[in-house]
């Protein structure tokens, strides 16, 4: 039975984690109509995202379904970093080339070139200033030269916790190893996948993707009702104003571990499906998972089971 690691997961709640992204999406978009482009896509409001500033929005369909959610970056005057958790660069990018028709807008992808590191926990900023040499501002992004390498470094507090995320070129500076030396705790992907299942973060092609809007799938926060039309805007305003939303993210308690995509029964009734699983124990030899969960059993205490394994919901 492998348990999480306290050390890694410590780091994340007490210190700084680092979390190193195996297959990143990161888009440079650049052009005079690049930001108000994504303003009239998205479902957050970026006309006010200066220069220097930072901001994550949502890409949904026609049908109201998540495409990708990633921030906006505003590194310089009509150029901006797009860095997104999708391991899928091409879908946002056709997604966006899709409504681009007379805009002065061009994107390059980046993911093959470049790397991304995340810093979160409450130390993060402390780790990137000693390194770096500069203190970063909450949802803000910075451009600075390190060891002849360029580096962008960028705020993002949209998840609730304090998040930092780093991108520079593939080819230079080991950058994971200098954070490393200044206290920061390279963390793996099932501690990762823990922390976020513990925070209720909503992850890619997890929780949130065409097989969900944004409102159930725990991004509420990332739209603002009241900026006017973007793409699904009509499908997702009904669902907000009729109250049309079935399905929360809810945390999943269980003796063993659930499966990602196992569908949730309450006795013959529907009652959701996994979309996060840990296979780290707790202390206490309980797992954890995250669930779309239907309305009806998203109360603390409901029962559901999946595969004959029963799960309690927290």
């Amino acid at each position: 039975m492998p348990h999480a690691d306290q050390n890694q997961l410590n780091a994340f709640e007490k210190g700084c984690a680092i979390v190193r992204w195996v297959k990143p999406t990161i888009i440079n978009m650049s052009g005079r109509d690049a930001l108000d482009l994504l303003h009239r896509l998205t479902t957050k409001e970026l006309m006010t995202v200066s220069v220097g500033t930072a901001r994550r929005t949502v890409l949904t369909s026609n049908r109201g379904r998540v495409i990708d959610v990633f921030l906006v970056a505003h590194v310089s005057q009509n150029a901006l970093i797009l860095i997104s958790d999708s391991t899928d660069p091409t879908k946002t990018i056709s997604a966006i080339d899709y409504f681009t028709i007379a805009e002065d807008s061009e994107l390059k992808d980046l993911s093959g070139s470049h790397e991304r590191i995340s810093l979160v926990g409450p130390k993060a900023a402390e780790v990137a200033a000693s390194v770096l040499g500069f203190a970063i501002d909450s949802d803000s992004v910075r451009n600075v030269d390190y060891h002849d390498s360029k580096v962008t470094v960028s705020s993002d507090t949209s998840r609730g916790v304090t998040w930092l995320d780093v991108v520079i070129s593939a080819s230079k500076p080991d950058l994971v190893s200098t954070f490393a030396s200044s206290g920061a705790v390279e963390v793996n992907s099932d501690n990762f996948k823990l922390f976020r299942i513990l925070h209720e973060i909503p992850g890619s092609d997890c929780e949130y993707g065409d097989h969900a809007n944004p409102i159930e799938a725990g991004l509420f926060s990332l739209i603002d009702f009241d900026k006017g039309c973007y793409v699904g805007q009509e499908v997702i305003a009904r669902l907000d104003t009729y109250d049309k939303v079935q399905r929360s993210i809810k945390i999943l308690e269980s003796n063993s571990p659930l499966a990602k995509g196992d569908k949730l029964t309450s006795g013959s009734i529907s009652a959701g499906v996994v979309t996060s699983s840990s296979l780290l124990a707790n202390p206490d030899g309980r797992y954890l998972s995250l669930a779309l969960v239907r309305k009806a059993f998203c109360k603390s205490a409901s029962v559901v089971a999946s595969e004959g394994i029963s799960a309690v919901v927290r």
